[in-house]
């Protein structure tokens, strides 16, 4: 059966449930990062905390684009299910050698273990929704997801607060192995991924070849870059430098409390109304508008006196944030070929997630050396490069999204 038969037939459904499983997997990831990251201090310290919390990155960096290698070459599907399962055992076993002696090494080993995992896990996640949904829906899909994922972030560490409380590392741990179970139900719904490329093409011969064809993309690579560009303009103020502007201004962790929220209700409202909206055409320009937006609500964020006016900002950066990544991703799924679509998602996933904990120290840097405004300038400075690039760039700026 086509893909596109299967799109008409039960696309929506199938994706829902897969939607569903995902959020709760992310659900569970706050748990046991909750439960990682407390379990560290009490052992060691708040420093070693930090040393074992970045472990989990070290892996996803280092195997990421060769993972999406390897998912052009064999079953997605099967290559999830198989990431799931495998974190689910490691789950079990350290519930038990916790529960036994828990030590510094039990949580680097388990945060090793997932963080080479996200490297496949991640890329072929990246190419299941074109393979579901119809190129008309895929920015419908993209915005069903990331209300679903922002949701479960909002949920989750709370929830791994009070089952850490509760029981320890070893419920914690129970719990993310029963969500990654729920993930692997919902993945065994989906149909069987497409036929694999050529089994003799090495794996570095065909992550040389999607690098290629990023280089001979010019739209594919400029979204990206864009996405590079936009993520580290935010993520280092909306994380660290929240902290840092709450502190100078006296308001506490309080303060950081209510501009986390400000964020999160802005990135659930944009979502809503994405799922309602379908955008089609001038996609560059729809960005260049966010993006440009998010930089000087950024900026904003910085220096702003009252508590209000800086929540307000925040939930600007919430919506804008929102906006720009659903209409991002859906253009990448969009013009990717299938055949590249998990070298593609890998970069991607690199340019997004990969980031984050580059953008959280040089902003932390910067702040400490120059001062917290400046840095949030030179922030909101790389967020409007960003928004001249989706302008300059013809093959962006021109860009439209399929019709129904």
């Amino acid at each position: 059966m086509s893909d596109s038969v299967l799109q008409q037939r039960s696309g929506r459904p199938v994706y829902r449930w897969y939607v569903g499983g995902q959020a709760v997997s992310v659900l569970g990831d706050q748990v046991w990062y909750v439960a990682l990251s407390w379990s560290a201090v009490q052992l060691a310290s708040p420093g070693v905390a930090g040393a074992v919390m970045a472990v989990s990155a070290v892996p996803r960096l280092a195997f990421l684009l060769l993972g999406g290698a390897v998912v052009d070459r064999h079953d997605g599907r099967r290559l999830m299910i198989g990431s799931d399962l495998l974190r689910c055992v490691v789950a079990l076993v350290a519930a038990v050698v916790a529960g036994w002696q828990p030590s510094i090494a039990l949580l680097v080993t388990v945060a090793f273990v997932f963080g080479a995992a996200d490297a496949i896990f991640l890329p072929a996640a990246a190419a299941v929704p074109p393979r579901l949904l119809a190129p008309a829906d895929l920015s419908r899909g993209a915005a069903l997801n990331a209300l679903a994922a922002r949701l479960a972030l909002t949920v989750g560490a709370p929830l791994g607060g009070v089952l850490v409380a509760a029981g320890g590392l070893p419920v914690a741990c129970v719990v993310d192995a029963a969500t990654f179970l729920v993930s692997v139900m919902a993945l065994r719904r989906l149909p069987p991924g497409p036929a694999a490329g050529p089994g003799s093409e090495p794996v570095t011969v065909a992550l040389r070849s999607g690098l290629r064809y990023l280089g001979r993309h010019r739209l594919l690579r400029t979204v990206l870059l864009v996405s590079l560009l936009t993520n580290l303009g935010f993520v280092g103020p909306m994380n660290i430098g929240l902290a840092l502007v709450s502190d100078q201004r006296g308001w506490g962790s309080a303060g950081v409390g209510a501009l986390l929220a400000g964020f999160g209700a802005g990135a659930v409202a944009s979502s809503l109304v994405m799922l309602r909206v379908r955008w089609r055409w001038s996609v560059g320009v729809a960005m260049a508008v966010g993006i440009a937006v998010q930089g000087l609500a950024v900026l904003a964020v910085a220096v702003a006196g009252r508590l209000e006016t800086t929540v307000a900002a925040t939930v600007v950066v919430g919506l804008t944030s929102g906006v720009v990544g659903i209409l991002s991703s859906a253009l990448t799924q969009a013009r990717t070929d299938d055949a590249f679509r998990g070298r593609v998602g890998s970069v991607s996933s690199f340019a997004n997630l990969g980031v984050t904990p580059l953008a959280m120290a040089v902003t932390g840097v910067a702040a400490d050396r120059i001062g917290t405004v400046p840095a949030f300038v030179a922030c909101a400075g790389l967020e409007l490069v960003g928004a001249a690039l989706c302008l300059t760039v013809a093959d962006l700026r021109k860009a439209s999204l399929p019709q129904a």
